[in-house]
């Protein structure tokens, strides 16, 4: 799509508009010329969702606002003129991109943490970013049942419980079986960087 836009320039099919910077003009010719083929991105097979598939997801409209603005360091006053919209309607189509991938990445959460403030703590924090707490597990016993009840989504997982068993060991029983990811908080981070598994990437 950028030969042909550029190909198109050389050839003089398509003309840039003087009155503005050459960058948004470029930009505006482009997106002309895509869009004319629908506007289409390329797929790549892959077995779980990747950030590139949730763009792939968004309105052709919104995709392009947020993509301007999110690649391109472009504002909502050089969105419109690209996209030959009014500024409101930029604004509305990059609030309506932002919902559409903060749904996306909106998942269940299991919390393994055996202090009941910390524990309130976290799920607060959780539950302010979207997400959903399915339970709060204070011991390996515990975090095992909520596995085989429901699959999380995301495991936040302190190191030590009450009942003296290990988070770390709960994790590795839990990873066995599925493939979650995992964030540890702990005040105790060198019982985690010992060298073995499961250690922080």
């Amino acid at each position: 799509y950028v030969r042909t836009a550029l190909e198109a320039l050389v050839a003089g099919d398509v003309t840039v508009d003087e009155t503005s910077s050459p960058k948004l003009s470029l930009y505006r010719m482009f997106l002309s010329i895509w869009s004319v083929t629908g506007a289409q991105l390329e797929t790549e097979p892959n077995d779980a969702p990747t950030a590139a598939d949730r763009v792939r997801r968004l309105t052709p409209l919104s995709r392009q606002a947020f993509l301007l603005n999110a690649l391109e360091g472009m504002s909502t006053s050089e969105i419109s003129e690209i996209m030959d919209i009014e500024e409101t309607k930029a604004k509305t189509l990059l609030k309506d991109a932002e919902a559409d991938i903060e749904k996306e990445l909106r998942t269940n959460v299991l919390i393994i943490e055996d202090e009941p403030i910390i524990a309130a703590d976290i799920e607060s924090l959780v539950e302010d970013l979207g997400h959903t707490v399915d339970v709060i597990a204070s011991t390996h016993t515990e975090a095992m049942k909520a596995v085989a009840n429901k699959t999380p989504g995301l495991i936040l997982a302190d190191v030590q419980l009450a009942d003296g068993s290990s988070g770390i060991e709960a994790v590795e029983e839990i990873l066995n079986s599925y493939d979650v990811p995992v964030i540890f908080i702990t005040a105790f981070p060198e019982r985690l960087l010992t060298g073995d598994k499961a250690e922080p990437a």
